[in-house]
């Protein structure tokens, strides 16, 4: 296969635009802290996506619609935007489609994604397919989802202060009586410290206010 589109550049934004109309109705941008910045992406899916990707120590940072590849496979011209670049620490990345059926895709489309991933493996690159059961089908992501989303508050201050209030208190404790706690920290704080991993919790279970939560001193 030889690649025929220009070298990448994540410098400028995402390369897949989408048309006025679709851009009114089903642009989602997402709110990053990873990093720092919202992201746009094309469905309410792909924001879905980002919950993970928030919540992966592994991941140091991620761009949506990262680069249009253009390549020939056997005679046949392709063009192709990944959803999803997203990079790992050591310098390891892997880009990800997105869809919610792959089942459901076009024969053309899935004939796209096969010779995409056969360019990855030539160019020793990853390549990664994640649908709505994998993203969203489980308990611990709509837990994730409701962490993430009562973290907006979280701040540098707040976070400061939660590192004092961790040696005062007494673990483990239920998550009602921590966010009811007048000395504790804002609830955003503590939910961003439960998301990630900072304060420890069964995060496969509901998030109810019985939630078990504990905190054990790091020794790295």
């Amino acid at each position: 296969m030889i690649i025929t589109s220009k070298e990448m550049s994540l410098d400028d934004g995402p390369t897949r635009h989408s048309s006025p109309r679709r851009r009114q109705n089903f642009i989602v941008d997402f709110p990053s802290l990873k990093n720092g910045h919202s992201m746009e992406c094309d469905s309410v899916l792909e924001s879905a996506y980002c919950i993970w990707l928030e919540h992966a120590p592994q991941v140091v940072r991620y761009y949506t619609h990262p680069h249009t590849f253009t390549w020939i496979d056997e005679g046949q011209r392709y063009r192709y935007t990944p959803d999803f670049l997203v990079v790992l620490t050591h310098g390891d990345s892997y880009f990800t489609e997105v869809k919610q059926d792959f089942t459901k895709q076009r024969q053309s489309r899935l004939a796209k994604l096969e010779s995409f991933h056969a360019l990855c493996f030539q160019e020793g690159w990853t390549f990664k397919r994640r649908d709505q059961q994998r993203i969203t089908g489980s308990t611990m992501f709509h837990t994730l989802q409701a962490l993430y989303s009562r973290s907006s508050t979280y701040n540098e201050q707040q976070q400061m202060y939660f590192y004092h209030y961790l040696q005062q208190r007494v673990w483990p404790t239920t998550l009602g009586d921590l966010v009811q706690d007048s000395a504790a920290p804002d609830t955003g704080t503590i939910c961003y410290n439960l998301f990630t991993k900072q304060l420890i919790a069964d995060l496969t279970q509901r998030l109810t206010l019985d939630l078990m939560v504990n905190w054990a001193p790091s020794h790295a």
